[in-house]
Order: C-alpha cells, then sequence, then structure tokens
C-alpha cells in the first residue's frame, strides 16, 4: 500500500467537476476507463471463429503490418489516458471486440505499455464474431481475487450466440471492488426490435450486481462497457435503475456519470450525423458516498482528443476508426474511449 499511496499522491483542484474535492486537502487519485476497440483480431485463421475477414486473404486483407500498426495505435492512447490525472495513467481498463488474451498480450507488451506491467483476465465466450470483453489492470492498485463470466441469452434469437459478461472481483487498494465488462446485443434489425436482447443484458447485470451486493453491501461494483444504448434507453434508466445527478441521489438506483455529458451534446460515437454515448462506467451507492475515507467517484472524462478524430470526408469529426467504407484508413477505433477519476483522502501529516 505505500508504494500504491507514493503513485497516487497529486494535488487535485484542476480536475472537471464532479463529486467535490476539498482544496486544502490531498487526495490519492485513480483513474478506470472502457474503450471498445473495433475488430482487435489476429492474423491467424480461427476455425471456431467467424474471422475470415481478419485474415490475410480475407476481405480486410489483415496482415502483419497492419495488425502491428493497430496494437501500436490502441498502446498509444491507453499510454495518454488519466495521464494528467495521476502518472500511472489507467488502474484498470475494460475492453471490448478482442479476438483472444493473445491479442491483449500483445497490447500491453508493446513499447508504451510494458512498463506499467498490465495483467489481463480475459475468458473464451461464445460469441459468433469470436470478440469478447476482456480486462487489463496495474497489480499495483488491484488484485484479482475472483473471475467469471455469464451468459446472455437473446430473446429475438436464442440460438444466436452473443458476448458474455466478464466479472472480476478483487481489492482495489483496499476496497472490494467489482467489475462487470459488457458489451451488450447491437441494434441490428432496428433499435426497438433488438431492445428486448439488451434488456436481457442489463437483467443479467443487475442480477449479478444485486448478487454481489447482498453478501456484502460495502462491496463497490462498477458496470461497465459498450451498451448498445445511450444513457437515457430502457435498459439503462429502467432495467438497470440509474440517475444522473451526483447532487440527488435515488435510492436503491445506480450513478450514471454519462447520462449529464449525453444529454449535453457529447457522444462517444456518430451515426447519421447523431452521436450516442454508447460507452458507459456506471456505479452502485459506495462509490457515491462523499465521504472520501474510502475510494469515491470524483469526475468523468470522454477521451476524445483531435488525432482520434478523422480528419476528411464525410466522417469528419467521427471517430478515426481502422476502416471506412470497406477501405483501410489506418485508424484507432469507431469509439472514443471513456475513464472515471475516483479519489480516496489522504489523511497522513
Amino acid at each position: 500500500m505505500k508504494k500504491i499511496i507514493l503513485l497516487l499522491l497529486i494535488v487535485a483542484s484542476h480536475l472537471s467537476q464532479g463529486q467535490k474535492l476539498h482544496k486544502d486537502k490531498n487526495y490519492y487519485l485513480a483513474a478506470i476507463g472502457f474503450w471498445n476497440v473495433e475488430n482487435l483480431y489476429d492474423t491467424l485463421n480461427d476455425q471456431w471463429k467467424n474471422d475470415e475477414d481478419f485474415t490475410p486473404g480475407g476481405t480486410n486483407a489483415w496482415n502483419g503490418p497492419r495488425y502491428r500498426t493497430k496494437i501500436e495505435h490502441l498502446a498509444d492512447v491507453i499510454s495518454q489516458m488519466a495521464t494528467d490525472v495521476t502518472p500511472d495513467g489507467l488502474a484498470i481498463l475494460g475492453l471490448c471486440e478482442i479476438e483472444n488474451k493473445s491479442v491483449v498480450q500483445d497490447l500491453v507488451n508493446s513499447p508504451k505499455l510494458k512498463k506499467r506491467n498490465y495483467k489481463i483476465v480475459h475468458i473464451e465466450g461464445p460469441d459468433a464474431r469470436g470478440v469478447d470483453p476482456s480486462f487489463i489492470y496495474n497489480p499495483l492498485y488491484f488484485k484479482v481475487g475472483k473471475t467469471t463470466s455469464y451468459h446472455v441469452t437473446l430473446v429475438t434469437d436464442s440460438a444466436r450466440r452473443t458476448r458474455d459478461i466478464l466479472v472480476v472481483s478483487g481489492s482495489f487498494a483496499g476496497d472490494p471492488v467489482t467489475v462487470l465488462v459488457n458489451h451488450w446485443p447491437s441494434r441490428r434489425g432496428g433499435e426497438l426490435a433488438s431492445r428486448p436482447n439488451r434488456n436481457a443484458a442489463a437483467k443479467m447485470a443487475k442480477h449479478i450486481s444485486d448478487s454481489i451486493t447482498t453478501a456484502n453491501p460495502k462491496a463497490k461494483i462498477i458496470i461497465m462497457g459498450d451498451l448498445n444504448d445511450d444513457p437515457t434507453n430502457v435498459c439503462v434508466k429502467e432495467v438497470i435503475g440509474t440517475y444522473g445527478d451526483e447532487k440527488s441521489p435515488v435510492v436503491g438506483k445506480f450513478f450514471n456519470p454519462m447520462e449529464k455529458p449525453f444529454k449535453d451534446g457529447i457522444g462517444t460515437l456518430a451515426w447519421q450525423d447523431s452521436w450516442n454515448l454508447f460507452d458507459q462506467i456506471i456505479l452502485n451507492k459506495p462509490w457515491m458516498e462523499g465521504n472520501f475515507d474510502t475510494w469515491q467517484y470524483h469526475n468523468v472524462r470522454i477521451f476524445n482528443k483531435e488525432f482520434l478524430k478523422s480528419d476528411f470526408g464525410n466522417f469528419k469529426g467521427y471517430p478515426f476508426r481502422t476502416y471506412s467504407g470497406g477501405a483501410y484508413t489506418a485508424g484507432y477505433s469507431d469509439h472514443f474511449p471513456v475513464f472515471i477519476t475516483i479519489a480516496k483522502e489522504n489523511k497522513k501529516k
């Protein structure tokens, strides 16, 4: 713990609004993020997955140089996230659209991330495209206790396989924390027609969370992921049960720091000149008690730096993706990453 504290201690007065920090006190700060990295496949054909497009002979001509460029780009972004908050950057990062553990290993071993000594939790799931949620963490901050995954059954097509929910429980510098990394069913067929599938995923996430807090009411829960819905949609607002104003907590509900940015017109992905904020980090009550004796939520960021935006054509200003209109553009992802800042008071004199 002593080593962690030395790394976390900085003055926090420059951060944006959230749960207020007192300017005459010092805090330990850390950051927890999520990113849909858009089709992080290796170049090999896996006979058990629909990954043929991401092979050298496939539609995307996915070869070694393109794969290495993708890894370098992702590592560059992750290496920058939250470094204005703490020199260690992200303590935890949930990922989705990951083919296997090997590609995450390549990512964390890349030159810009290797010194952080990130560790990985990855469980292969049943998704037909072969992409899963994944979880990386800095062992100076987080100690893994238990890992598992939960199936989500599609209501509209129970024979079609979708992504599991990855659940990682452990200790974050002394506090019990469980992270649920999600990638909920898509809007294929339209938002309304596909809504029952995301409601089913939300019900599963809520069930997992409730089970954990029933066993330990002080356990801190993070529901993160690409939910394929906005903070105001039914699966989030009603099924999970969320509120968006930290100054007006609602008993029995989760705080969603993404609700206010979304209402302000800020998003993480764009479609037909409209912004969505599918990438969310949702928190249960123990994160929002305002007593910084334990780790508490402070603020939220959408990491939408200019270099992550397309600067040409019809998609100018959109996230700069790897392929656009079928053409290789050597971008980053079709989603912006997000992260929250958490804080704990340093009471040492």
